[in-house]
């Protein structure tokens, strides 16, 4: 084996352009390959955090219109299912601001002021003023306070269909990156939206928050199970985000694809480069079989090559990918200066990803190797 590394890296050394470019083909097949797969990771991580993350993942409803004994239920969710975040109890309704020429339509939301503060990150969410303590206090999203040109302290009067009014002080004002939300969204006390719609002690959902994101489909069923109640309907984000899992779910496959191909390209090369190294090195192989030396050991050396130029372009692809997500960092980033995905290092991935190089590299040699040891010595060395 020693004999076949020592003739493998002669003959590297030999070709050192031809060593060079298979080296750097597989580094850049390599880095391609892991920095598009790091940035598919980056990229639905980012998608999730910004939409999902700080949202209810699971939603409990009524079929009949209100959970009674929502106390209750929430106990027997924490109990039954150890991988509940957060769970966050909301009474909803439709009711407008009444303006001097118009009415604008909001969405009042009645959480426990911890419930939401948990749930939607609103300690971090919360740019301007404080998180509403009582029931006579409410945050406003930040699209809805530039249409109405809200300042903290106002007094802001909601109304619904039917006619009841409610006036809150404005304490704080929030921004969950989500323009729909930010200029419908009334957030109070539970308490005060139930008494708007006359609710009594109901709620109109439960949210729930998950430890594990994409699970969410999972959870729900056995959230469903602990509850087992007909009258309650769980749905998760991925039945009320269908275009958006669907959509994630291509990505993933189009980036296995594009990482398969990649990395085909790579060891095609290979095979390639090894197999005209084959013919070049015809008469030292022919003379090294002629000395004695086994047809075995002689494909052997080839597969020691393949190997050396696997690991020195993985290394070198390590290296590149380095650079490719430094520059990312640095120049693609969104108006405030901050990446626009944010590319996790994982590394697993790369291990894994490095593993299969490697082998592929290895094994890509088979061709080039068979050929040499079907080679027959006195054939190469009479024909010169």
């Amino acid at each position: 084996m020693f004999a076949a590394f020592k003739i493998a890296w002669k003959f590297l050394k030999h070709s050192k352009i031809q060593t060079f470019v298979i080296i750097l083909g597989i580094a850049v097949g390599v880095s391609v390959q892991i920095f598009i797969g790091l940035l598919s990771s980056g990229l639905e991580n980012t998608i999730l955090n910004k939409i999902i993350a700080d949202s209810s993942q699971v939603t409990v409803y009524s079929h009949s219109g209100g959970i009674e004994n929502w106390q209750d239920k929430k106990i027997d969710i924490i109990k039954g299912d150890s991988n509940v975040n957060h769970i966050a109890p909301v009474a909803d309704c439709q009711a407008f601001i009444k303006l001097e020429n118009a009415n604008q339509p909001v969405q009042m939301r009645g959480f426990i002021p911890g419930d939401v503060s948990e749930l939607y990150g609103m300690k971090y969410n919360i740019y301007e003023g404080k998180m509403y303590e009582s029931a006579g206090q409410v945050i406003v999203g930040k699209d809805l306070k530039e249409r109405l040109g809200l300042k903290l302290g106002d007094n802001i009067d909601i109304f619904t269909v039917s006619g009841k009014k409610l006036t809150l002080n404005v304490v704080g004002f929030f921004d969950l990156g989500a323009s729909k939300i930010n200029v419908t969204w009334v957030i109070t006390d539970l308490t005060a939206v139930q008494q708007l719609i006359g609710f009594g002690d109901k709620v109109t959902s439960i949210e729930i928050g998950v430890k594990d994101i994409y699970n969410a489909d999972l959870e729900a069923k056995a959230i469903e199970k602990v509850l087992s109640d007909e009258n309650l309907k769980v749905q998760n984000w991925k039945d009320q985000n269908q275009f958006l899992a669907s959509g994630m779910i291509g990505q993933k496959i189009c980036t296995l694809i594009i990482q398969f191909f990649v990395l085909l390209a790579a060891v095609l090369s290979i095979i390639s480069i090894l197999g005209i190294s084959v013919v070049q090195k015809y008469k030292q192989i022919g003379i090294l079989k002629a000395m004695g030396i086994r047809d075995s050991s002689a494909g052997f050396i080839f597969f020691v090559q393949a190997f050396i130029l696997g690991v020195l372009g993985t290394a070198l692809g390590l290296f590149f990918t380095w650079i490719y997500i430094k520059g990312f960092n640095r120049y693609i980033v969104n108006s405030k200066g901050l990446p626009l995905v944010d590319i996790i290092v994982n590394y697993r991935f790369i291990e894994l990803s490095c593993a299969i190089d490697i082998a592929a590299s290895t094994f890509a040699a088979f061709f080039p190797a068979l050929k040499s040891f079907r080679l027959n010595p006195v054939e190469v060395i009479k024909n010169g």
